[in-house]
């Protein structure tokens, strides 16, 4: 027969899909008629930059521009040069899709790229760039929280999860004209661009999201005075509005930031000079809003009545603990090994890679940073050198539980050194850290009961109590259930407070 059972549910976040998808970069790379020949190649730089992500009914794809940029000394006046051109790219992984609502993350790395100069005007490109496809949804998961049946026992337990109020994908622009200050030369051509988006306060209401950030834009650029290039950096607030269905003030948010392209447009003053900038970028927020909530479910059952036959499943409920926006600050010595500092024209730095672990209430971060740098050395020239230095970074976030699972986005705010020997340079990094802690709350519980009729339990062949000798720790529920008895009868018939067994000791266990 089955139990007559009431039920409640949950909503959290699951993974559909993880996993890779590898890109090819095989490029002839002719420059335009406007820019200097090659006198010597410095450095070829891969940047993919994403303009679309789709969940089709089979596949997910993701299409975006891989952007070239080679960095270069002219072949005339020996000045450092760049020259950038997009290729589109579309890549298209298999995936069956039955479920609405699908929110696709997408990470870009950089495998390798390699540049060869055929002509002082024509290049040979080859690279290769991982896209990392995240495919995530929310999902419903039904259990029970009360059953009745003749005879039925049930074991409960409770505890706080984070129930998903909504999981959602925001695309926006930040678009913001720039004009040079009255000390900065006017712009020949660009060499490099960056933006990193840093969050500062996001405040939730009924069905709608505040988000405030800055955007950190950075470029290097050439002048027709200077040897050197000129570098400049410009902070662009933004306060963007979100809705976002199911959320209230109530509810705690975990988001995170990240810029999928920049644009960068040239236009001139009324002296016609290039002084002036348009700067787009294109940005993504993925946003997951969580609201407190208790939950009771079982976890055991039985019927001093009949045989029961319990179907038990495993679940992972998860609890949002805490999320911090911070920024940290990274010093280290990097060595040029034989390249000789006479000067730095250009330094910038990198993730390439990184990972997050919990400990000592602390989220740490621990990853390779690449350190790029454009020295004049005396002897060799313009030289480009590139550095692979480990990082750390920590930032204080409270957390309770035994699995704790941190999520940990690290971006290079902005970056500045110091010439401390020949071949020897201090970096000084700050990182835009965005972390969120769950804990993973694993647990069976009962997923139905279904009474036997056709096997009951006879009273007559149970002696109506027995003497059982328990270890200390012994759970109630294990001893009650193996005769056919109750937590409750038996902590009122040995003057038990607790579920378990203090100290060993002889008790009483009735019918």
């Amino acid at each position: 027969m089955e139990c007559k059972a009431t039920g409640e549910s949950i909503f959290t976040k699951e993974v559909l899909f993880e996993g890779n998808c590898e890109q090819a970069v095989d490029v002839d790379f002719t420059l335009p008629d406007y820019c200097p020949d090659i006198g010597k190649l410095l450095k070829c730089r891969l940047e993919p930059m994403i303009t679309s992500r789709e969940v089709n009914f089979d596949s997910l794809s993701v299409e975006g521009n891989a952007r070239i940029s080679v960095i270069y000394l002219d072949d005339r006046d020996k000045k450092i040069r760049c020259c950038d051109r997009d290729y589109p790219f579309k890549a298209s992984v298999p995936y069956d899709n039955t479920t609405e609502n699908v929110k696709l993350l997408v990470d870009a790395h950089v495998d390798y790229v390699n540049c060869r100069a055929v002509s002082q005007r024509k290049l040979d490109i080859h690279g290769a760039f991982t896209l990392h496809i995240t495919a995530v949804c929310g999902k419903m998961i039904e259990f029970m929280t009360d059953a009745q049946g003749e005879g039925l026992r049930l074991k409960k337990c409770s505890c706080d999860i984070s129930d998903l109020a909504s999981c959602t994908q925001n695309g926006f622009d930040i678009s913001e004209a720039i004009e040079l200050s009255d000390g900065k030369p006017p712009i020949s051509s660009i060499i490099r661009t960056g933006a990193v988006l840093c969050l500062e306060e996001c405040k939730a209401m009924v069905n709608k999201l505040i988000v405030k950030g800055d955007a950190i834009f950075s470029m290097v650029y050439c002048t027709e005075q200077g040897d050197d290039p000129e570098h400049m950096e410009y902070v662009i607030p933004f306060n963007q509005f979100f809705d976002v269905s199911g959320i209230d003030d109530t509810c705690m948010t975990d988001i995170k930031l990240s810029c999928d392209s920049i644009d960068v447009s040239l236009r001139t003053d009324a002296d016609g000079e290039y002084r002036r900038i348009d700067v787009d970028i294109r940005a993504v927020a993925d946003i997951c809003a969580y609201r407190s909530k208790h939950v009771e479910w079982i976890n055991d059952a039985y019927s001093v009545d009949y045989e029961a036959n319990c179907r038990q499943k495993q679940i992972k409920p998860e609890r949002l603990c805490s999320t911090v926006y911070d920024t940290v600050i990274f010093k280290q010595s990097v060595d040029t090994g034989d390249v000789k500092i006479d000067s730095i024209s250009d330094l910038w730095c990198s993730v390439l890679d990184s990972r997050s672990s919990y400990r000592d209430g602390k989220t740490v971060t621990t990853g390779n940073l690449a350190v790029c740098m454009v020295i004049r050395d005396p002897r060799q020239g313009v030289v480009y050198v590139e550095k692979n230095v480990r990082f750390d970074c920590a930032v204080a976030q409270e957390a309770n539980g035994q699995i704790i699972r941190p999520e940990c986005r690290v971006n290079v705010k902005s970056c500045s050194y110091t010439i401390t020997g020949d071949n020897r340079v201090e970096i000084q990094v700050e990182f835009c850290v965005n972390s969120s802690l769950c804990e993973e709350i694993p647990t069976k519980l009962v997923d139905s009961i279904e009474l036997d009729e056709n096997r009951p339990k006879s009273a007559e062949s149970r002696p109506a109590a027995v003497l059982y000798f328990a270890d200390q720790g012994e759970d109630l529920w294990d001893i009650a259930r193996e005769y056919n008895s109750s937590v409750e009868a038996i902590r009122e018939d040995n003057d038990i407070d607790g579920d378990t067994v203090s100290d060993s000791r002889l008790l009483i266990v009735t019918a």
